[in-house]
């Protein structure tokens, strides 16, 4: 309604100008800030004044002392910026173009009339039902790749972000009008799928569990990951007590001793380790050991000394921190509950390096057993999407592409685009583009081994997009950390000759972190999909059972449900995607603040409201002498259009999730201030429409985000 009166008005105001004798020129709106007015206005005559009256304030002034002259000049200002808003107001109100016009102290205020208003909005909103908002249809297909998580990987909350905004975003932009796409792209080959697969063969082969499988297989990955890192843990372990510790340091002779007498080692590898650890600077380095097991065997000795440390009785003072001796044992006892990894992970890499070479040669049992355990991942991600309400329409995985990828790469060397520089295939794209600032920089495209890269599949990946798919616009949503690589991606497509490149986006994002003691993640670093959901889900389940423990067992299921993942995923919208992001439990949970739960409560309300009305009047209603909080809530159901198209305009999801709170915000205001099933008619008939239409508004907005609108809570 009121972008549609704007730019009706804001037309009329310029033609009205343009009579008058003013240059053609855009007008700008704003809303009426009185309270319980229901309007907008213009401060065009204000900016046309000084142009009009300029000859009159020259000669008027000429001579006059400077406050006097300035004094006169603004009287004169004023005067003309009056004068033409009452020229314009009179055209207004000519053409009937509102309600009421007038002209005050050089703008013009335009006014409607809040029943008509609000009869308009009501009723649009009550006619359109779930289509309202719909944009009208563009005529551009959009493709929207989100969530690309990796087989033989956990599912972190980092893919939930990805997802959530992702899934957003295409509701958001269908709801626009545009034709959307919504694709997935799957990392199943790489280091991370041969190392996984090597620790399954080598550690866990025939463990298959009967369910969660692909989970399970995350966890397999993360343990290969913490046994080749193994030494390296251990090594930076002990090179950060050398610079933190110096109750540590000052022991390291004793501690050398004690190493000589249990394993015999060289003189020289004892005074390389005594000078590293006694040094603090964290310098040790294994590999200048005549023996590397010399660290094996200075292991438990560690280990004493940092018991020692934190015994309660050891005087502190400056050798001292009992937090950090605290901290220390905990580390070792991580450390040390696989010790007995130290010896064997000299021989990983090297396992690792030849199951590679099983995977480059393509040995039929390596690929067989990539096939099935990649089909476990697959399993468990759609059980994700399913339990997030996300859908895909195209399937992309990452091993399809990658021999189109390294034909693109021949295509580009022919054509002149790329070179071969230092033995890589590159695209110099600062030169091609004739730049001669450094913006874009150099993209290798392929290795000198002839192994891909991201850049060789993520070229061919496009080039289906744009051909085989008929993609006007693809949009990325991937982390913030690419932005330069997606830069690069863009321009290599525009030399390549791809006019679509040009109105690509990526829509970045930071990282996702939890509170300190949140969530403990089984295994890994980053916080894992599961762990996350199942704390949310368990919460959710406690908020039911506490507001309605009469309700159904399986409607109360299917309510926490439905809160939980709309906890989940609101909890990763409501923030700015390209800064960082602390998912906390009990904000994304409470009822009271900036939540998921908060604006679906509000539409339960609603629901609740209208089924103890029973029958709802329809056709226009006598709203009467609307209250401010009546406005407020018909103002903010009737922005939910123009909010949706800035929200697919700027790609920013965060745009609808604080419409959405702040439509509920104003339903809840109108809750407390309006009585409804108690109001004389016809006021009651009136708020009842209304409260309607705040339903259907709030039910909108959450399906926008991806969030189901359960009917009670």
């Amino acid at each position: 309604m009121f972008g549609e009166e704007e730019e009706r008005i804001a037309a009329r105001i310029g033609a009205a100008l343009e009579e008058l004798g003013y240059a053609p020129r855009a007008v700008e709106l704003r809303r009426i800030p009185f309270s319980g007015a229901w309007g907008v206005a213009t401060s065009a005559a204000k900016a046309l004044a000084g142009q009009a009256a300029a000859a009159r304030i020259a000669a008027e002034t000429a001579g006059l002392p400077k406050k006097e002259a300035r004094e006169r000049a603004g009287a004169l200002l004023n005067a003309e910026a009056q004068e033409i808003a009452e020229r314009v107001a009179r055209r207004l109100v000519a053409d009937g173009v509102a309600d009421r016009v007038e002209a005050v102290n050089g703008y013009v205020n335009i006014y409607f009339d809040s029943a008509r208003v609000a009869n308009h909005v009501v009723g649009r909103v009550r006619a359109a039902g779930a289509e309202y908002g719909h944009g009208g249809p563009r005529d551009e297909r959009v493709m929207v790749e989100f969530s690309q998580p990796n087989t033989h990987k956990a599912f972190h909350v980092g893919h939930l972000r990805n997802a959530a905004l992702g899934n957003a975003l295409s509701n958001i932009l269908a709801h626009a009008g545009y034709e959307v796409l919504r694709a997935n792209y799957i990392g199943d080959i790489g280091l991370h799928v041969v190392k996984c697969l090597w620790c399954y063969r080598t550690f866990h082969a025939g463990e298959e569990p009967a369910e969660d499988k692909g989970r399970w297989l995350g966890e397999v990955y993360a343990e290969s990951d913490a046994r080749l890192r193994y030494r390296q843990d251990v090594v930076d372990f002990i090179n950060r007590l050398s610079v933190e510790d110096e109750a540590f340091r000052l022991a390291s002779d004793r501690m050398m001793k004690e190493l000589w007498r249990a394993k015999g080692a060289s003189g020289e590898d004892i005074a390389y380790l005594l000078g590293q650890l006694s040094n603090g600077r964290g310098e040790l380095a294994p590999a200048k050991l005549h023996d590397p097991d010399c660290i094996a065997a200075l292991w438990p000795i560690i280990g004493e000394q940092l018991r020692e440390e934190a015994q309660p009785t050891r005087a502190r003072g400056p050798l001292g921190d009992e937090a950090m001796a605290r901290r220390h044992p905990e580390e070792y006892a991580r450390l040390d509950e696989h010790a007995d990894w130290w010896r064997p992970a000299a021989r990983w890499e090297q396992q690792v390096r030849e199951t590679f070479q099983e995977w480059e040669r393509k040995e039929p049992a390596f690929m067989a057993l990539w096939e099935r355990t990649r089909g476990w991942s697959l399993e468990e991600f759609e059980r994700i999407y399913r339990q997030l309400g996300i859908h895909f329409d195209v399937w992309f995985f990452e091993s399809e592409v990658e021999e189109e990828g390294r034909a693109i790469v021949d295509d580009l060397l022919q054509r002149g685009i790329a070179e071969i520089s230092a033995g890589l295939p590159v695209v110099k794209i600062d030169e091609k583009l004739g730049l001669e600032k450094e913006r874009y920089r150099v993209l290798p495209i392929l290795r000198s081994d002839g192994t891909t890269l991201y850049s060789t599949k993520d070229l061919a990946l496009t080039k289906r997009k744009f051909e085989e798919y008929g993609v006007d616009r693809a949009i990325w949503v991937v982390d913030v950390r690419q932005s330069l690589y997606f830069q690069q991606i863009f321009k290599v497509l525009e030399l390549w000759g791809f006019a679509q490149a040009t109105s690509s986006h990526h829509l970045s994002y930071e990282m996702v972190a939890l509170p300190e003691g949140t969530i403990s993640s089984r295994k890994g670093n980053a916080p894992v999909y599961e762990d996350v959901a199942e704390e949310v889900l368990r919460r959710a389940r406690a908020i039911i059972e506490e507001k309605n423990p009469e309700m159904p067992p399986e409607q109360k299921a299917r309510v926490a449900e439905q809160v939980g993942v709309g906890a989940l995923l609101y909890g990763m919208l409501d923030r700015d995607n390209n800064k960082l992001l602390v998912f906390d439990l009990d904000r994304a949970l409470s009822l009271q603040g900036q939540s998921a739960p908060y604006i679906q409560y509000a539409h339960a309300r609603a629901c609740r409201i209208l089924e103890r009305a029973g029958a709802l009047p329809q056709g226009e209603q006598d709203f009467g002498d609307l209250t401010a909080a009546e406005i407020n809530l018909i103002e903010q159901i009737a922005l939910l259009p123009a909010e949706l198209q800035r929200a697919a305009r700027e790609h920013k999801p965060l745009v609808m999730a604080t419409y959405a709170y702040d439509l509920a915000t104003a339903v809840n205001d109108f809750y407390e201030q309006c009585r409804v099933l108690d109001a004389p008619e016809p006021q009651r008939s009136a708020r009842l429409a209304l409260t309607d239409a705040a339903r259907r508004a709030l039910e909108t907005s959450l399906r926008l985000l991806g969030i189901a609108a359960p009917p009670a809570m």
